[in-house]
């Protein structure tokens, strides 16, 4: 027996996959990747190196959801 969370989960995938279709997800996963590249890149590379380390904790919260959302995709797109 599922859970209603993972029925509305599923529900809300076929309905972005029918919306969107194939090419529609691959062009979102291409988007979230690249926003996962810059906000890895701005958290260690740019934030790091300076003297006064102070974490931006609202870009590493927004980079893992970002990550949950590209790797969702991911299983919508090996669902067609």
């Amino acid at each position: 027996m599922n859970s209603l969370l993972c029925n509305w989960f599923d529900d809300w995938g076929y309905q972005i996959i029918d919306g969107l279709g194939q090419m529609g997800l691959i062009i979102f996963i291409v988007i979230f990747l690249l926003l996962i590249c810059y906000f890895s890149y701005t958290i260690l590379f740019k934030q790091i190196p300076k003297a006064k380390y102070k974490i931006k904790w609202v870009q590493i919260i927004f980079l893992v959801i970002v990550i949950l959302f590209t790797i969702w995709f991911c299983i919508l797109l090996n669902k067609i």
